[in-house]
């Protein structure tokens, strides 16, 4: 969670995720966490106040995409209403060559203040979106959006690599989320990790 953690002043505008398996309940863990950063009492602790939650959780929600390899969703035995704010979120892909599995293990997070630019945080996780009590290692990059016009070449296989997300799918991409790609994959071109 705190690798999601967005610097003091700053909140999650967008996030891009992808992973082989996703449980959904592990991925109810993303939208939450963002939530309880932007309710916290000002002693730190989660805000007890249960409405606030559904509302931060709905809003958050909105703004996370995960791509997942079609058919490796994990599903609940149990029916949790919380599951319907994520319905918009998951988006299900498979890669154009048979035979072959979606699995990068990637998000990008933009995250925005009203001081200042926007600023990007990629993360690089070793295993999938669950909650497997394997290790773990996370790499975390992060840096403002530069001022340039053009994009670099150093970022333009990453750039590239979200521009391909939409390709893949299985289903039509909602639309939040053909927004968050274009938008993301073109600042992260300008961007200085």
């Amino acid at each position: 969670m705190e690798a999601l953690r967005p610097p003091v002043g700053y909140e999650l505008d967008r996030a891009i995720g992808t992973t082989f398996s996703l449980d959904l309940l592990a991925l109810l863990t993303a939208p939450l966490s963002f939530t309880i950063f932007g309710w916290e009492e000002e002693d730190g602790s989660p805000t007890a106040d249960p409405l606030a939650l559904f509302e931060g959780l709905r809003r958050y929600s909105d703004r996370i995409s995960i791509f997942c390899q079609a058919g490796q969703i994990a599903v609940p035995t149990s029916s949790l209403l919380l599951l319907g704010y994520l319905e918009g979120s998951v988006i299900e892909v498979t890669p154009p060559t048979p035979g072959r599995i979606f699995h990068p293990k990637v998000w990008a997070l933009r995250l925005t203040s009203a001081d200042g630019p926007a600023m990007y945080r990629l993360l690089v996780l070793s295993r999938n979106l669950s909650f497997d009590r394997s290790w773990d290692t996370v790499l975390v990059l992060e840096g403002e959006v530069s001022g340039r016009k053009r994009g670099s070449t150093v970022n333009r296989p990453l750039g590239e690599f979200f521009t391909a997300l939409p390709g893949l799918v299985v289903r039509e991409v909602p639309e939040h989320a053909r927004e968050a790609v274009e938008l993301i994959q073109e600042e992260i071109r300008r961007h200085r990790l």
